[in-house]
């Protein structure tokens, strides 16, 4: 067995000499100034592990401990660094470390030993940072040392975290050692060839200060950045940074960090020779790694460059693009609103063409947009409902003239009276709607208790007159909300049509492709399914669910409406009164307290669920011996609750296939031993409560009463819009895994290059591809383009959608009034959005962008998202406050804030990229503003 090899080695496996050594390898055999030395092999670690039998008992050490309720590994670490230094190398391999060292040719020669694990340093796990480096040692008994302090270091609580997080079993991993003749540098740093902040492939970044490297890698120095550009390394942006110290060789051993002279603090650490060379060498070096973005560092001394350490970039974005936020004719107004509001990322092109375009058109005999076309479009990705009304079209005509001369509006024009029709049309419904509402006065007068019945009936005779009942159930206002499904014989209407057919439809759906053995099954019939599913589902929407919706939406808005015209300084909102209504979304938290339950009953499972991480913990619980009970309850709720997804793009997996986002949440409640749901009942009972009172002591007489009655029709269709929200998706269980089935084959043919491509194509394109697939023939073009438009979507995800297009449309109050965004400075330190749930609240941020990220949620802080699903809900367990750029009083988010007596403000447009994850925010649910109070402490 061989301990040892020359660092230009061809032996260059990556179980043999680690990642490290295996770049540093690569690159010293093309060519490249990289310093002289040796490895120490993964061998030498395995021999040592084994003659001294230490793999069970580091093995037996690297468990996690519970601190707080999360895993850490700060024991584990310290236990096992102890067992490695204080058992003996053994000879055989000191010995050949000797002999390498002494190869070196030179009485005790400075090096550096690095460690080079085989798990680091590679596209998808870097772990930078995680494993140690000795600089300037000198001997061989020091160079034998640091060797043992880098094995040890495989096992640093770092490292250990890392490996438990991403899956990486703690007895795959082995450590090798690189040996390098150290470069007293005196300027060092890293280069990045493509910019890893912004994923620009056009830029090189170099970060650059005197002394050793480590300065600059360890973040103890504000190095300079250099920004060049590859294709001609001219065009170049310096930014000086302070270089107040450095790092420099402490005697005949180690290193320290010293202070830098002020004149050199002021002066660029790079010549431009040097930038020059640096560049040159980084793009061969890439060259090298076939185009894959390097993370490089180097260091120059005495006028040469050397070659530290060559990895790929991790987490790189996608290469950004220029995009114009213009709707394509026929559009030409348009807003994220609606059920749009559901789909926070830019679409796939299937989605589009089955759910936004066929689906939600598939009611409408023809267009009912000024222009024709569909009423839900996409810019750049994104998905947006169209408002070219034509009242509203007539609308922005009229100003566009008015704002090029004032005194030439022309009454006359068509477009005027238009609109001048819809104004009184709000004025004749309204009349008409307060004469078909006056019935209802009878069972709202019967849903009084007795006290307030006594009362309203005492009033009613005293005030009696002949327009009375429709005082009481339609207030005097311009406002257009309460044109719209303001009496109970249409909504009753409504939402009896949705339980007879818009969900039974729906249904029936998804039954007859769910008997589909998906296996069996022949291409066109997968196909089939998929279209006929993604129609269905947009149908579901646009053929009755969105009246449904807009019976609870109207309502609700109406009570708000009331109380903003009536007590406009009293920042009272509808949700401190619509609290306490059950709904599948709070039923659902519910029962996923009840497992929570289950697992804190038993120290074993409450340490496996914590400790295990979400992606991992199902099979954890499947193999663990106690486990039965509980993935039974967890069968049994993803079985209700498994097919809503985090989007309503089918291209995302829903909790069914993916319940890791779940599991954070039922670690949230597992860790709080005090969270409990009647807690939350409580506290909602009493803002409730309290704001009743209050509006008691504000309003009288006829103002008071039709708040109630407001209030009446409010709560009593309220409920219907989580029921509408929890069929979303509904057969997205089913239809996925038929795409996926069918986009497997087309890998196996050669069209595509992933199963999941299939989302990334139209219907059309994919019967073509059937077809040649029928006779054993590829379209390999297809997957070029699925990759393609892949990195168009993942780029188009790089940017924040406006909420309405054009922004001045935002000035046309049917417009604005409907938005779910405002329009904030992005200079403030206080935004404003829609006042949702009530109360104030000062806390840390968690920002939390995607179910990948649940695991970000804290305790105890505000979570900031883009907008919420029904999947997002266990996540408010551990919310005290809620932000989400898109959204309004009827949002998701706005619901479950209210049932967890939480304040929230929805809709404030930019709040992810303003708010930083760790700042600390406060946010005034009653007032609608979040003010950003410090940096984040991330």
């Amino acid at each position: 067995m061989v301990f040892t090899t020359e660092i230009k080695t061809t032996q260059d496996s990556l179980e043999l000499i680690g990642g490290k050594g295996r770049s540093l390898a690569r690159m010293a055999c093309a060519g490249f100034a990289v310093p002289s030395g040796f490895l120490v092999t993964a061998d030498a670690y395995r021999s040592y592990v084994s003659i001294n039998e230490l793999q069970t008992q580091i093995l037996e050490l690297a468990k996690a401990e519970l601190r707080d309720g999360y895993p850490v590994f700060d024991s584990s670490s310290a236990a096992i660094k102890d067992l490695i230094l204080s058992t003996a190398m053994g000879p055989a391999i000191a010995e050949e470390i000797r002999l390498a060292y002494a190869d070196l040719n030179q009485d005790d020669l400075s090096v550096a030993v690095r460690s080079s694990a085989n798990a680091e340093d590679l596209p998808g796990f870097s772990f930078a940072g995680q494993q140690e480096t000795f600089l300037n040692v000198r001997g061989a008994d020091a160079v034998i040392e640091a060797v043992r302090n880098c094995w040890a270091s495989l096992w640093t609580a770092q490292a250990l975290s890392y490996r438990h997080q991403n899956g990486i079993p703690q007895d795959s991993v082995v450590m090798a050692v690189v040996v390098q003749v150290m470069v007293p540098s005196e300027v060092s740093g890293i280069l990045f060839t493509s910019n890893p902040a912004t994923g620009e492939r056009g830029e090189l970044i170099i970060n650059a200060s005197f002394g050793l490297g480590e300065a600059v890698v360890g973040g103890q120095v504000t190095p300079d950045t250099f920004v060049v550009n590859r294709n001609d390394l001219t065009d170049i942006e310096i930014t000086l940074g302070p270089k107040d110290h450095q790092i420099v060789y402490d005697g005949d051993q180690g290193v320290k960090l010293q202070e830098v002279r002020d004149k050199d603090r002021e002066v660029s650490s790079l010549t431009d020779t040097q930038l020059q060379e640096l560049c040159e060498t980084a793009l061969k070096v890439e060259s090298l790694y076939e185009d894959v973005p390097q993370d490089i560092e180097w260091a120059f001394c005495d006028g040469q460059l050397h070659l530290l350490q060559s990895r790929p970039i991790t987490n790189l974005p996608a290469q950004p693009i220029e995009l114009e936020w213009v709707p394509s004719p026929p559009a030409r107004f348009v807003s994220r609103r609606q059920i749009v509001e559901n789909m926070p990322d830019p679409i796939c092109p299937l989605f589009e063409e089955l759910y936004l375009t066929r689906g939600l058109e598939s009611p409408r005999p023809e267009s009912l947009m000024v222009g024709g076309g569909p009423m839900f479009v996409t810019v750049n990705g994104f998905a947006y409902q169209r408002f070219d009304w034509p009242q509203i079209i007539a609308e922005a005509e009229r100003r566009e003239r008015e704002k090029e001369d004032p005194r030439e509006i022309a009454e006359g024009d068509i477009e005027v009276a238009e609109f001048k029709a819809f104004e009184d049309q709000i004025k004749q419904s309204k009349q008409a709607s307060a004469k078909v509402a006056i019935p209802d006065l009878q069972p709202f007068k019967e849903s009084l208790n007795e006290l307030d019945r006594a009362a309203f009936n005492e009033w009613y005779l005293d005030n009696e007159s002949e327009s009375l009942d429709a005082l009481i159930t339609m207030p005097e206002s311009n406002n257009p909300t309460y044109i719209a499904f303001n009496h109970t014989t249409q909504n009753d209407r409504q939402v009896k049509s949705w339980y007879e057919d818009s969900q039974p439809r729906l249904k029936a759906v998804a039954n007859k492709w769910r008997a589909v053995d998906v296996a069996s099954a022949s291409d066109e019939t997968l196909l089939e399914g998929v279209v006929d599913m993604g129609i269905e589902e947009g149908h579901y929407w646009s053929g009755g669910s969105s009246h449904t919706f807009g019976v609870a939406k109207s309502t609700d808005d109406q009570l708000q409406c009331f109380l903003r015209e009536v007590l406009p300084k009293h920042n009272f909102i509808s949700g401190q009164f619509l609290t306490g209504i059950e709904s599948k979304t709070m039923q659902s938290n519910l029962d996923l307290f009840e497992i929570a339950n289950l697992v804190r009953a038993d120290k074993d499972l409450t340490y496996t669920v914590l400790v295990v991480p979400s992606q991992f913990l199902m099979q954890a619980l499947r193999d663990h011996h106690k486990g039965s009970k509980v993935v039974s309850a967890l069968e049994k709720y993803l079985k209700t609750y498994g097919h809503q997804g985090y989007s309503m793009d089918f291209l995302e997996p829903t909790q069914m296939e993916d319940p890791s986002a779940l599991f954070a949440s039922l670690k949230g409640m597992v860790r709080d031993k005090d969270y409990h749901p009647e807690n939350q009942s409580k506290k909602t009972a009493a803002i409730r409560q309290q704001k009743m009172k209050e509006i008691g002591e504000l309003l009288n007489g006829l103002e008071y009463w039709q708040f109630r009655f407001r209030l009446w029709l409010a709560y009593k269709y309220n409920f219907i819009r989580e029921e509408v929200a929890f069929m979303f998706g509904y057969t997205w269980s089913i239809l996925r895994p038929m795409a996926f089935e069918l986009g497997r084959r087309l890998v196996e043919i050669g069209t595509f290059k992933q199963a999941d491509d299939v989302f990334f194509m139209t219907s059309d394109q994919l019967e073509q591809a059937i077809s040649e697939r029928s006779h054993n023939r590829s379209m390999p073009e297809l997957g070029e383009l699925a990759a393609e438009l892949r990195e168009y979507r993942e780029a188009c995800k790089q940017h924040h959608p406006p909420g309405t297009l054009p922004a001045l449309a935002s000035e046309i109050d049917a417009v604005s009034f409907k938005e779910t965004q405002i329009k904030n400075d992005e200079d403030s330190n206080v935004m404003r959005g829609f006042p949702v749930s009530s109360g104030s609240v000062t806390a840390k941020a968690s920002v939390v962008l995607g179910p990948a990220e649940f695991d970000k949620m804290t305790p105890g802080s505000i979570l900031v998202s883009p907008l919420t699903t029904p999947a997002w809900t266990q996540l408010f367990a551990n919310a005290v406050g809620l932000v989400t750029d898109v959204g309004s009083i009827l949002a998701h988010g706005s619901i479950v804030a209210r049932e967890y007596g939480i304040p929230a403000v929805l809709g404030v447009g930019n709040g992810t990229i303003r708010i930083k994850h760790g700042q600390t925010i406060t946010i005034d649910g009653d007032a609608g503003t979040v003010m950003i109070l410090e940096e984040s402490d991330s």
